[in-house]
């Protein structure tokens, strides 16, 4: 890296090692009006230089460029979206279009890459791939490569010129209100943890992840509120790590009403007679879902031990996250504006709401017409 006057002007020279094939030297040039500007060249060059991104874009190739976008948006990735990232990317891209260079990377190729996919599958041979997964490899190569135009590495998306894989929304299972007063009968029953996070889950709609990571600093028994500040998730290979929420509408307080709030009474009592029993053994975290000895438990065990509640409750299989689901469209079928619905759960906007709960929505249009007609005819 050097800068050297020349003439009236300063000029900024960055090495970039040698060609891997003929072994020659390769250098970068950039000149400046003044030694300020030149000094600043200097360190932006320096940054692409040790960043990877001063190869010269007719020659890097899919699979480089790819690598070197995980690498930069991973600090800003929560472990699991990074995870899923460099799977799709690794294991459906990479292997079929990363030899060749972006520079010659073309809307034919994308669209290829897709049926290849929905038909044959993953390199590694496993049967073809989803729509909805196939919509993931679409939008997570479109976010790379809009990355690429902004740092002119290539000169468009090509993906904005591919016609997107085209995914039915998941279908979402909601308990009826008698379902779901039968499963509150049977969560009241089982005084257990999983008891009482059933109520919870369907009283405030919370994820299965931001429940787990509840402190009791975060609840409000006296005003019968909570608070989501984190969120925990489990990692292979990593282990639990409680995080920020992805947005900031997720960050929120959640009004709950009396069932609810008993029920974490009882909880809490509960947990004070397990600290007293084990002793100093006990490990207090402060979290209101805890093993017996206080430690945080992995999502993941929480969903096994419902699964297998919900069998023996005789009801039809579900998720734990279809508890979420049920407190929405309870909700929504009671009436509840939809905006209140979008801040229980913190949505990033109400939009997500009305697309996620369509299903809703035409019952409350035929409510609303009868509505009004009924209070038409009176005025009449």
């Amino acid at each position: 890296m050097a800068i050297r006057k020349r003439g009236s002007s300063w000029l900024v020279t960055v090495e970039l090692g040698r060609e891997s094939t003929t072994g020659k030297r390769r250098r970068a040039y950039v000149t400046a009006s003044t030694k300020r500007e030149a000094v600043r060249e200097e360190a932006k060059l320096r940054h692409e230089a040790d960043t990877g991104l001063d190869l010269e874009p007719t020659k890097i190739t899919v699979a480089q460029y790819i690598r070197r976008w995980l690498a930069a948006v991973r600090p800003n990735l929560a472990p699991s979206t990074y995870q899923r990232y460099e799977g799709l990317m690794g294991h459906q891209v990479i292997p079929h279009i990363g030899a060749t260079p972006l520079s010659k990377l073309r809307p034919l190729h994308v669209q290829q890459l897709y049926a290849r996919l929905q038909t044959e599958g993953r390199a590694d041979g496993k049967g073809g791939l989803s729509p909805r997964t196939l919509l993931h490899v679409h939008r997570v190569l479109s976010a790379a490569l809009r990355q690429a135009v902004r740092w002119q590495i290539t000169s468009r998306n090509v993906c904005e010129a591919v016609e997107a894989p085209q995914a039915r929304g998941k279908e979402i299972r909601a308990l009826t209100p008698e379902e779901t007063r039968r499963l509150l009968e049977v969560g009241q029953e089982e005084d257990s943890v999983l008891g009482d996070a059933v109520i919870l889950a369907v009283h405030s709609g919370l994820r299965l992840g931001e429940m787990l990571a509840l402190h009791w600093e975060n609840v409000d028994l006296e005003q019968g509120r909570i608070t989501v500040r984190r969120t925990l998730q489990y990692m292979p290979g990593a282990g639990l790590d409680f995080r920020e929420p992805k947005t900031t509408k997720a960050n929120r307080t959640v009004p709950l009403g009396p069932a609810a709030l008993d029920s974490l009474r009882r909880l809490r009592h509960r947990q004070l007679e397990e600290r007293l029993a084990v002793g100093p053994e006990y490990d207090d975290r402060g979290l209101v879902f805890s093993d017996p000895l206080g430690r945080p438990i992995p999502p993941y065990r929480l969903s096994q031990r419902f699964a297998a509640w919900v069998r023996r409750s005789g009801l039809a299989p579900m998720r734990f996250h279809d508890m979420r689901h049920t407190h929405a469209s309870l909700l929504l079928a009671r009436g509840v504006h939809p905006k209140v619905v979008s801040e229980r759960l913190g949505h990033a906007s109400i939009a997500v709401t009305l697309d996620t709960y369509s299903h809703v929505l035409p019952t409350l249009q035929d409510e609303a017409a009868r509505d009004l007609d009924a209070w038409l005819s009176q005025r009449a």
